[in-house]
C-alpha cells in the first residue's frame, strides 16, 4: 500500500510570490499597482498549489501490508481453529500441534522455513547461467527474488513468502499473494507459488516440483484442490470453478487441524461453553463412530489422487460420502505410478493385510494425534497385534532384535517419480513408504546386510 504525504510547498510559494508583488507594485508606483499584481500573485498561487503538485515529485510514505493471517473474518464463519480444541482437549492439541499433518501449511517465520536465508547459501543458481534466484530475511519477512540478465540490463522480480506448504519432512513450498484480474476481468486476491522451494534430501534451495529448470516462472496459480489438502479451510471466491485461484484473503485456516476430521467446530464450542457439565460431544464428528469405509474416506480425500471434483471447493466434511464430492482416479490406475504421496489408500487397498481384514484402517497403524515419525519400533509392535513376529522367514536370523522394524523390510522407501525436482545437476526425487504391504526380496537383502553391519541396538535405525 502506497500513501501520498500532503506537501504545501508549491501553495506557500505561490502566496509568497503575491505578497512579494504587492510590496513590489505598492513601493513602485501606487498601491493600485500592488494590489493589482498582489491579485495576480495570489492567482499564480493558486495554479501552482493546483498544478505544480502533478509536475513536483511527493514525497511517499510506501506501507506494506502485514502477512495475512487469515484470522480477522473469521468471526463471521463456522470455523474457529486448533487453539479453540485446547481448551477441553489439552493434551491432544500438545501431541497434535507437533505432527506433519498440523504444519503442513503455516505462515512464515524463522521456525516455519526450513530454507538457509545467510550469505552463503541463500542464491540458487539454476543451469541457465543467466536466470539465479536469490533468498532474503528481511527483518521478520522473507522475499525470493528472481534475476535475470539480459545482455546489459539485470531484470529482478521480487516477491514475499506469505504461506509455506509442506512440513519439512520432505520438503517446503513457498506461495504469495497478488492483486490480479479473474477469468472475467474482475479483481480479487489471488494465490500463486513461488518458483523456488526447499528439499530436505539435498538441504538446499532447489527449483519448485514441476518447474522447468532455467525458466523464470512466478505465474503458477495454486487451485482449490491443493489447498484441500494442505489447509483445514480456504473460501475460494468462485467455488464452483476449480481452476481458480482466487480466495478470501481475509479468512482462512492453515494446517490439517481438527476440524478437517472432525468438521466445523464452533457450534460444538458454543454448545459446551453454555453446557459445562454436558458429558456426550455435542456437534462434533468422531471418526472412530463413521464405520471403516467413511472413516478411512477422511484419509483417502487426500491420499488418493487429486480426482476431479463434484462439488464446489471446500464443501466436504467428515461423514459424507466421498464419492458424491470427487470423483478419484480409479485405484488400478493411481497403483500404476508406484509410490506416491496422494495414491498411499490405493497402495495399502492391495495388501493382504488390508484385505484380509474388516477392520484394518489408517489408525489401525497411525495416531493422528501424535508426532511418531521415526519411532519404527513403535510401528513395528502395531504390526505385531496381527502377526507373530516368530513366523517372519527372518526371525531366526536376527533374533528377538525384529521386533524392532517390521517397516524397513515390508514398507520401503521407493522414489516418489511422480514428483520431480529439476536441479542443474539433473532430476531428483524424494522418497516415500511405500503403503503396499508386502515381502520385498531387495530390500530384506539390504536390510538384512544392515543388520549383519550393525549391532542388534540399532535395527531400527532408519525414518519412517
Amino acid at each position: 500500500m502506497t500513501g501520498n504525504a500532503v506537501d504545501f510547498a508549491p501553495l506557500v510559494y505561490g502566496f509568497l510570490v503575491a505578497f512579494l508583488a504587492f510590496l513590489l507594485g505598492w513601493r513602485w508606483r501606487s498601491r493600485r499597482l500592488g494590489t493589482l499584481l498582489a491579485i495576480v500573485g495570489f492567482a499564480i498561487g493558486f495554479l501552482f498549489a493546483a498544478i505544480l503538485p502533478a509536475l513536483w515529485p511527493q514525497r511517499t510514505e510506501e506501507q506494506v501490508a502485514p502477512v495475512a493471517t487469515g484470522r480477522e473474518g473469521l468471526q463471521d464463519v463456522a470455523f474457529l481453529g486448533a487453539e479453540s480444541c485446547r481448551e477441553c482437549h489439552q493434551e491432544k492439541y500438545d501431541g497434535f500441534r507437533h505432527t506433519a499433518h498440523h504444519l503442513t501449511s503455516q505462515l512464515p517465520s524463522e521456525e516455519a522455513i526450513r530454507g538457509d536465508f545467510s550469505a552463503d547459501k541463500n542464491v540458487f543458481q539454476t543451469g541457465n547461467p543467466k536466470l539465479s534466484y536469490l533468498m532474503e530475511q528481511r527483518g521478520d519477512e522473507f522475499y525470493q527474488t528472481g534475476i535475470l540478465q539480459r545482455g546489459s540490463t539485470e531484470e529482478r522480480r521480487t516477491e514475499r513468502i506469505e504461506m509455506v506448504i509442506g512440513s519439512g519432512k520432505l520438503g517446503q513450498s513457498y506461495l504469495y499473494w497478488h492483486q490480479g484480474l479473474t477469468a472475467d476481468g474482475r479483481q480479487f486476491d489471488l494465490l500463486f507459488q513461488l518458483p523456488i522451494s526447499y528439499v530436505t534430501g539435498s538441504g538446499k534451495w532447489e527449483n519448485s516440483p514441476g518447474y522447468v529448470d532455467g525458466e523464470p516462472n512466478f505465474e503458477r496459480g495454486i487451485f482449490p484442490r491443493c489447498l484441500e489438502c494442505h489447509a483445514t479451510w480456504f473460501e475460494p471466491i468462485e467455488p464452483d470453478q476449480p481452476t481458480q485461484n482466487a480466495f478470501r484473503k481475509d479468512a482462512f485456516l492453515l494446517g490439517i487441524s481438527c476440524e478437517k476430521c472432525h468438521g466445523a467446530g464452533r457450534d460444538h464450542v458454543d454448545f459446551h461453553r453454555r453446557n459445562p457439565d454436558e458429558q456426550v460431544a455435542r456437534h462434533i464428528v468422531n471418526p472412530g463412530s463413521l464405520g471403516r469405509l467413511r472413516e478411512i474416506e477422511l484419509c483417502t480425500f487426500c491420499h488418493s489422487s487429486p480426482g476431479e471434483p463434484l462439488q464446489p471447493s471446500f464443501t466436504y466434511a467428515p461423514g459424507q460420502l466421498l464419492a458424491d464430492y470427487v470423483r478419484l482416479d480409479p485405484l488400478e490406475a493411481q497403483n500404476r505410478i508406484g509410490v506416491h504421496s496422494d495414491n498411499q489408500y490405493a497402495r495399502l487397498s492391495k495388501s493382504p493385510c488390508f484385505i484380509g481384514s474388516e477392520e484394518m484402517s489408517c489408525t489401525t497403524c497411525h495416531d493422528p494425534h501424535a508426532l511418531e515419525r521415526g519411532q519404527l519400533a513403535l510401528f513395528s509392535e502395531r504390526c505385531m497385534k496381527c502377526h507373530a513376529p516368530e513366523r517372519c522367514g527372518m526371525a531366526k536370523e536376527i533374533g528377538p532384535s525384529i521386533r524392532q522394524n517390521c517397516i524397513d523390510c515390508h514398507l520401503p522407501k521407493r522414489k516418489d517419480e511422480a514428483t520431480p525436482f529439476e536441479t542443474p545437476e539433473g532430476t531428483k526425487f524424494v522418497e516415500l513408504r511405500d503403503h503396499f504391504i508386502g515381502i520385498y526380496s531387495d530390500q530384506t537383502q539390504e536390510f538384512m546386510q544392515r543388520v549383519k553391519n550393525a549391532s542388534a541396538g540399532s535395527v531400527g535405525a532408519s525414518d519412517p
